[in-house]
């Protein structure tokens, strides 16, 4: 694939988690009241409406200015990422959209409401996830791809080649 091909292949994922993001978000502003659980699957699966003014999944970190500027600058150097990367399989550049568009969603959040919208609760009885939405599992599952493909990635990837990588006698 053409490194113009990648690059928007990782443009249009970020642009997609960005929309499901801000679809989910104002989907549950409209339907959900604050505090009020809706049980989706029994107590398994609830939609919550929360503000969070922390970080990723409801926790507390930094203030809501500096959350904004880390948010803002991750946002830019993934979407470099995206740009100058070279030979890198379509799965790595979607994780990278994937973070790149959740990172949007919730940046958006913060600059429209001064804080985050978070509605997706799940748990067993009293003991709970942080509730979180659509840009977190975003920014958590590209990490995974990310993660997952950098280890199974072979010596060829690399640059080295596979005399390189086991040493010679």
């Amino acid at each position: 694939m053409t490194d113009g091909r990648l690059r928007l292949l990782g443009y249009t994922a970020a642009a997609g988690v960005l929309a499901a993001d801000q679809v989910a978000k104002r989907m549950a502003l409209g339907w959900l009241d604050l505090h009020r659980p809706v049980e989706v699957i029994g107590n398994l699966l609830r939609l919550t409406l929360v503000w969070n003014s922390g970080a990723a999944f409801s926790l507390p970190w930094g203030g809501p200015v500096f959350l904004a500027v880390i948010t803002g600058a991750a946002a830019v150097l993934v979407s470099i990422l995206i740009w100058r990367l070279r030979d890198r399989s379509p799965g790595f550049v979607i994780g990278l959209g994937a973070i790149l568009g959740g990172a949007l969603g919730n940046l958006l959040d913060r600059f429209m409401y001064g804080r985050v919208v978070d509605f997706i609760d799940i748990g067993l009885g009293g003991s709970r996830w942080p509730t979180f939405n659509v840009a977190d599992v975003a920014i958590t599952m590209g990490g995974l791809v990310l993660v997952i493909l950098y280890r199974r990635k072979g010596p060829g990837e690399t640059g080295e080649s596979e005399d390189e990588g086991r040493g010679s006698s």
